[in-house]
């Protein structure tokens, strides 16, 4: 969870009568919207009794359902066959703390995964991609696809 937005304040020297505070939490397999709202509710519930004149409204946002992939789907095991072919050794099978259109292609019955390239610096000013690992990932999901 982060605090995306804090909107709030008139100027510096005052202290301020009230601030909005826009929350991103993102759900992980295994919860739902409503035990997100429920940890959120504690939380400024825990809050709101131990800070004087501390009021809350919580309102839900946008939700989208989590997703993991499932490491005896057939094509999760096809690209970990390339993959390790291609690598030397087997991937990491892991969870995201992001969000991608996988959960919506796995709620529609289509089969999908993650796998990425080597990088850093997803949506800033300095993302880059290794170029070797672009190349290798080409090879990898060209060799899924056929095979799949």
């Amino acid at each position: 969870m982060h605090a995306s937005v804090i909107p709030g304040g008139e100027d510096p020297p005052t202290y301020q009568a009230h601030c909005r505070i826009t929350l991103e939490r993102r759900t992980v397999p295994g919860e739902s919207a409503d035990t997100v709202q429920a940890e959120l509710t504690a939380v400024l519930d825990r809050a709101a009794a131990a800070v004087h004149d501390f009021r809350y409204r919580l309102t839900r946002g946008l939700h989208r359902e989590p997703f993991e992939a499932d490491p005896d789907a057939p094509i999760v095991r096809t690209l970990t066959h390339h993959a390790e072919q291609a690598l030397g050794h087997r991937p990491a099978v892991r969870a995201e703390p992001y969000w991608t259109d996988c959960a919506l292609l796995d709620r529609a019955g289509i089969p999908c995964l993650l796998f990425d390239v080597d990088g850093a610096g997803a949506h800033v000013a300095t993302e880059y991609v290794d170029l070797a690992s672009l190349d290798r990932l080409t090879d990898i999901l060209t060799a899924t696809i056929a095979d799949f």
